[in-house]
């Protein structure tokens, strides 16, 4: 009798051991889907993996956007990591992954933000110039200020990366971005084309998938000026590239342009492209 009861459970058992079994192997499939998530993933266009935590050090390969790497070692001192990209090993700069530990501190509203402008050029870097002479540096500087006297009445703090027409590196630049963990960096420049009148209109630059918004925000915004719209784009600038933060460059015009120059030079002009981008941050901080 007893022989016929363990019989008869016997496929009960084993049912319950496939069970088990299948709730098992989900588990790990499950883990191995989670930890492959929280890995970091590249958000640049594409990233330098190097030999040693420096941009001078030899480029061992390329790794492309949306790439996600394991990572190794942590230097928080220079901020670059030291991955595995397949069978690659070598250091990336860490800024240039999507991962908690970079993400700036949200702002609620543009009163608790931190909000670096960057006048393009200035000292010995005089920019691009327009048919007759004019630099870029001198008009990137006063629109940079009237945009900081509107955003400081918001109460913000409001970071510029030149007061006056002075040689600041692109390094010093993405720096001050960095380093203060800014909500936004904004770059000020003028535009050229190879041939003079070639090309015209504005245009916003972004290098990283945390400017989106900020870029279709301020594109948006300019949707008043009258320039020609130019529309976003990816820009393998430096203070972009090397950028933690969410970081626009933008272009307000051709300077070798008659008709753009126009405009350019204008104080109209430039209060406008400034009320334009305050008006924005005030949205894009809602």
């Amino acid at each position: 009798m007893e022989k016929l009861t363990h019989f008869k459970d016997a496929p009960l058992i084993i049912w319950i051991l496939r069970i088990l079994l299948l709730i098992s192997v989900i588990m790990v499939i499950i883990i191995k889907i989670s930890s492959y998530l929280s890995e970091p993933r590249v958000i640049a266009q594409s990233v330098n993996l190097r030999t040693n935590p420096n941009p001078q050090s030899k480029i061992i390969n390329q790794i492309p956007h949306n790439t996600r790497i394991k990572v190794i070692q942590k230097d928080n001192t220079t901020k670059w990591w030291y991955i595995k990209d397949g069978k690659q090993k070598g250091w990336i700069a860490a800024w240039l992954l999507k991962n908690e530990d970079y993400n700036s501190k949200k702002a609620s509203n543009i009163s608790e933000a931190t909000i670096v402008l960057d006048p393009g050029h200035g000292g010995n870097d005089s920019g691009t110039l327009s048919q007759d002479g004019k630099m870029e540096k001198t008009y990137t500087l006063p629109v940079a200020k009237k945009v900081l006297q509107l955003i400081k009445a918001q109460n913000s703090r409001v970071i510029i990366s030149r007061t006056s027409d002075q040689s600041v590196s692109l390094g010093a630049r993405t720096r001050l971005s960095n380093q203060n963990h800014a909500n936004v960096f904004i770059s000020f420049h003028f535009n050229s084309s190879e041939i003079d009148e070639g090309d015209n209109g504005y245009e916003v630059f972004k290098d990283h998938d945390n400017a989106n918004r900020l870029a279709n925000q301020l594109d948006s915004g300019f949707s008043d000026l009258p320039l020609n719209n130019r529309g976003v784009d990816i820009g393998n600038y430096y203070v972009l590239r090397e950028n933690t933060q969410p970081a626009v460059l933008i272009e307000m015009g051709f300077m070798n342009n008659p008709s753009d120059f126009e405009h350019i030079k204008s104080n109209d002009y430039q209060q406008k492209v400034a009320d334009d981008v305050e008006q924005s941050l005030q949205k894009y901080f809602k």
